[in-house]
């Protein structure tokens, strides 16, 4: 990555008078890791600033997040509504409201006299925020809420637009986009060093280190490279707590989990030419280890450590007889809401899902073979 968008990002950061760092709803725990040493780092420099993931609970995330507990699940409004009333002239002598049937009543009362209609106007105030930082996304509708909510706020404000996905669409006004990293946390590292080393403590140390290591699959993927290791090696010099990590990312399971996570292993399936791996859960499956649902993200987790080549994954659970609730996440170079389109799943590039009106057996036979369909025409 060129330095020079490094230093464009920090001095925008710089000139701000207040940023909003945005991570898409149900964020991934490289994002989350990344959300939350960014907005420790940058609360470091004595910036403004305020991070956002949409509906987040923020109780899940993991103890060794920083500052995780300011991070907002729902934002106030982005600019205020301003009333104005001249009263150079005539001045106010007392002021009271009331809220009534949805509506805001403002009573004034003039010192002498009485104002006119040309005495009051009405007008928007400044955006509460005039820089955003969007992790994650790439593209701008990838931007949670915000987008959808708040078009013309996202169109006239500027964005840093961190990731490493190769989709990416460079669409932002400064884009830090790293192809070559493993990790949106690796991607900031590499920012942060450059900015202001001294700013990395033991806590955003650990957080980068995090993000890293739930990416990488604990630096077993194919997207690990010989600078990845060094920054992690320099994230361990400046404090990283890789044992807290490593324990709170797989070392507390319930057993109802790791039974669940057994059951799924013994019937992984997979399509070494097309880079796919599957597998199935029954109602019978959860209801005897305990658990009363299907924890997918972190299932997916497991399946890809012991198919480490995989970049397609497809859970199927039993709803009911006649229904299949499935997921698909994927890795570049493919996309999981478009290959599960002809299966009528919604979702994102990296997880799409939804239900299939068959018995869980067929469901599964079904998608496979749709998805290697798609595979094909998208050759």
């Amino acid at each position: 990555m060129a330095y020079q968008g490094f230093t464009q990002a920090t001095e925008a950061l710089k000139r701000a008078k207040r940023t909003l760092v945005v991570a898409p709803e149900n964020p991934t725990a490289d994002i989350a890791a990344a959300m939350a040493g960014l907005f420790a780092y940058l609360r470091a420099h004595g910036l403004e600033v305020d991070a956002y993931s949409p509906n987040l609970n923020i109780l899940k995330l993991p103890a060794y997040l920083p500052m995780k507990e300011l991070i907002l699940p729902q934002l106030s409004a982005m600019r205020d509504f301003r009333i104005s009333l001249k009263v150079d002239k005539i001045p106010v002598s007392e002021m009271s409201y009331d809220v009534k049937d949805g509506n805001l009543d403002i009573v004034l009362t003039p010192k002498h006299g009485e104002w006119s209609a040309h005495d009051l106007s009405f007008h928007q105030g400044e955006d509460r925020y005039d820089l955003i930082v969007a992790l994650g996304c790439y593209d701008r509708n990838m931007l949670s809420d915000l987008f959808p909510n708040h078009a013309d706020f996202v169109y006239r404000t500027p964005v840093i637009n961190i990731d490493h996905d190769a989709k990416n669409e460079h669409w932002a006004a400064i884009n830090l986009v790293d192809m070559t990293a493993g990790s949106v946390t690796e991607v900031l590292h590499g920012w942060f060093t450059d900015w202001n080393e001294q700013k990395i403590d033991e806590k955003i140390a650990t957080a980068l280190m995090a993000g890293m290591i739930w990416k990488t699959q604990s630096f077993k993927s194919a997207s690990v490279t010989p600078k990845t290791l060094e920054r992690a090696s320099k994230l361990v010099s400046l404090g990283a707590d890789r044992e807290s990590v490593v324990h709170q990312l797989w070392r507390t399971r319930s057993v109802s989990t790791l039974k669940l996570w057994g059951r799924a292993l013994t019937r992984l399936e997979q399509d070494t030419a097309n880079e796919m791996v599957w597998t199935s859960l029954s109602k019978q499956d959860i209801m005897e280890t305990g658990t009363t649902e299907a924890k997918l993200d972190e299932l997916v987790q497991e399946l890809i450590a012991y198919a480490p080549d995989a970049k397609l994954v497809a859970i199927f659970v039993e709803h009911d007889e006649n229904t299949t609730r499935a997921a698909l996440f994927a890795e570049a170079p493919h996309d999981a809401r478009i290959l599960g389109r002809a299966l009528g799943f919604d979702g994102t590039r990296e997880k799409s899902g939804g239900a299939i009106a068959m018995p869980v057996v067929e469901a599964k036979e079904h998608a496979i073979a749709t998805l290697r369909q798609s595979l094909r025409n998208n050759q």
